[in-house]
């Protein structure tokens, strides 16, 4: 017998849709041009497959289905770059305050384990720590050249309690050699899985919290809890 499948409660419903008109509002700041923008993605879109609907097909039927498809297709694109500029906008509202690395991490999906500012500097350079399917990864934000110490103190550190899985380096900014804010996430995936779940979890418990301070991370930096089509 097939499962019940019980509807999605009205208050999840409601949370979605408030997290939608939040990140709206937030973007719309920095995005004056978001609401025209918008608008004129979905006529833009939907407005000429309507009208060569209306041109390919005599039947009412065919038209109804094909502009139903048309309205579908408009807010699928809409959806899209919405979700690109609200993208965009977090990560310029966040560039250039401490922690804001933390904050792009943190929206690293599910088997990946964050822990902020492991080091800190009076000049607020930081290391972040992550635990994944890559092993260990030590994120530096701050002086390239200041970080770059920080961070071989850091992996040293690491290694007596990681052993023999790979620990990496990387440095945000958007000089040479640095990875931008955008592309943090993404190069961190693209290290190919070298672990286990399980080591990772066990990996995760045989460090805790180590190192962690106390550095406030910037909120609502990223649009969390709305799925936004990833780049």
């Amino acid at each position: 017998m097939a499962k019940y499948k019980e509807p999605k409660p009205k208050k999840e419903r409601f949370k979605t849709l408030k997290q939608i008109k939040q990140t709206y509002s937030i973007t719309r700041k920095t995005d004056k041009a978001l609401p025209w923008i918008i608008l004129l993605t979905l006529i833009g879109t939907t407005l000429p497959l309507i009208l060569v609907a209306q041109f390919l097909f005599e039947s009412a039927f065919s038209k109804l289905i094909t502009t139903s498809l048309a309205v579908s297709t408009g807010l699928l694109a809409t959806v899209y770059l919405f979700g690109k500029r609200a993208e965009k906008a977090a990560y310029a509202r966040i560039e250039g305050q401490p922690g804001a690395a933390a904050a792009v991490l943190n929206t690293l999906r599910k088997g990946w384990f964050i822990t902020p500012a492991i080091a800190v500097t009076r000049n607020q350079d930081l290391v972040h720590r992550v635990i994944g399917p890559v092993g260990i990864v030590l994120v530096g934000e701050g002086s390239p050249t200041r970080v770059a110490q920080l961070l071989e103190n850091e992996k040293i550190k690491a290694r007596r309690i990681a052993g023999e899985i790979p620990v990496s380096t990387l440095i945000v900014g958007n000089g040479e050699g640095l990875i931008t804010f955008k592309k943090l996430n993404k190069t961190i995936m693209k290290m190919g899985k070298k672990i286990s779940p399980a080591e990772s979890r066990e990996l995760r418990n045989r460090f805790g919290a180590s190192g962690a301070s106390s550095l406030p991370i910037p909120k609502g930096a990223m649009p969390k809890g709305m799925r936004i089509p990833r780049r």
